[in-house]
């Protein structure tokens, strides 16, 4: 039970103004270390909770996250379609017709993805269309000349709404033997910015102006799947290509979001378990400051734990009155990490964007990272892991001093007290 006296005792060691210079100097170093320690690891969990939201909210919502390979005719993929959304865990799908090329202009030329997707059920599988105008879909349906390009592309190409690019596409017959690339002048109706990699590769195109530069005019490439559990992408990708193959007897393979994005994911997770990994020893390192200070401490004060004894304080006060000191130290701590933590977490997004902006200098290019902004998403879970963390190890940390101040003679502490 906690005693008055031990809490009153406690906070006066932590707190009292007039202390040993080198316990007040290890104390506060102790203090500092675990408030660095918990703002920047509240700090670099948010980004990186950022970065999982963007990839998972942006560039898996723009790209297909189950795509169906197969050839099918105008006629055959609505029935296919209707068999497929059928099947458990699916949500949408739109037909598609897929095709790698380069586009050219102004002596410049850059490879690109281009699909062909469908006016009426690509809204339901990709968020691609939140990024364009009203009417570039309209004008990509009714036009085999219109292509819609990402703002990367555009600004390599020195491009813009309105102007022409010409798309080479390699040509192959159902032989696969290579024939004259096709080559096509189109009119660009949109530039789409995402703020992802995506605006360095992809373009778009009406499907059926995609299909008549592909080997099969009057075919689509596949069906692009939106699933309604984003991790078991893999899984419904595996078991639709078998029930494809012995239900329908379609020639049919499957792809999905883990083969294609799948290591930009498991990179952000390791990164994040290693990241996490050395700032909780960085806190650590700050708690065990603490036995330094506590120990420090207890030297200093032998004569006071003396006294305390000869009036009758047993060995449990003594140790209380360590650990609530040590407590105070890690709790203080903790609180202003945390609070410096959230503002961080808060203000890291809009501060790196004024930074960039004042400097004229991107930090992130979406040709090398996911996006090219420092997402920063703040979760309470990780708030109360950092703080829980903080404060257990803080607690530990004063258990040894606490023991040995209670290990303190009386009559041995006051007999070489000056």
């Amino acid at each position: 039970m906690l005693q008055p006296a031990s809490l009153f005792i406690g906070l006066r060691y932590t707190l009292a103004k007039k202390r040993s210079r080198s316990v007040s100097f290890i104390s506060g170093v102790a203090m500092l270390g675990i408030i660095l320690g918990v703002a920047l690891l509240i700090t670099v969990l948010s980004v990186m909770n950022g970065f999982d939201k963007e990839l998972r909210e942006r560039i898996l919502a723009i790209m297909p996250q189950v795509s169906v390979y197969y050839s099918a005719s105008s006629n055959e993929w609505p029935i296919i379609r209707e068999r497929i959304v059928n099947q458990e865990g699916i949500s949408a799908a739109t037909p598609f017709v897929e095709l790698q090329g380069m586009l050219h202009e102004s002596g410049a030329t850059q490879p690109s993805i281009i699909y062909g997707i469908n006016q009426k059920y690509n809204s339901s599988v990709s968020k691609i269309t939140s990024y364009l105008n009203k009417n570039t879909l309209a004008l990509l349906a009714e036009s085999n000349n219109a292509i819609a390009l990402g703002a990367g592309l555009a600004k390599t190409l020195n491009v813009k709404t309105g102007d022409k690019v010409t798309l080479i596409i390699p040509q192959l017959n159902k032989q696969n033997v290579r024939r004259t690339p096709a080559v096509k002048r189109l009119n660009i109706v949109d530039i789409f910015t995402t703020g992802t990699e995506l605006d360095h590769s992809l373009s778009l195109m009406g499907i059926d102006g995609a299909a008549l530069l592909s080997k099969s005019p009057q075919d689509i490439t596949g069906l692009h799947i939106r699933v309604d559990n984003l991790f078991e992408a893999n899984y419904i990708a595996n078991k639709l290509q078998s029930t494809l193959r012995q239900d329908l007897l379609i020639n049919a393979y499957t792809s999905d979001w883990t083969r294609t994005h799948g290591n930009i994911y498991s990179a952000i997770k390791t990164s994040k378990s290693l990241v996490s990994l050395l700032l909780f020893l960085i806190i650590a390192i700050a708690a065990f400051n603490v036995v330094s200070t506590l120990m420090m401490v207890v030297v200093d004060k032998q004569s006071d734990i003396a006294i305390l004894r000869t009036l009758g304080v047993s060995n449990r006060q003594v140790i209380t009155i360590f650990v609530i000191q040590g407590t105070v130290i890690g709790i203080i701590g903790t609180i202003i990490g945390v609070g410096l933590g959230v503002l961080f977490a808060l203000s890291v997004e809009s501060f790196v964007a004024g930074l960039e902006s004042l400097l004229g200098f991107s930090f992130l290019q979406s040709t090398i990272y996911p996006v090219n902004f420092l997402p920063s998403s703040l979760q309470l879970n990780d708030i109360l892991l950092i703080a829980s963390a903080s404060l257990v190890m803080s607690f530990f940390a004063t258990i040894y001093p606490a023991i040995k101040a209670s290990q303190v003679k009386p009559a041995e502490a006051l007999r070489f007290d000056e």
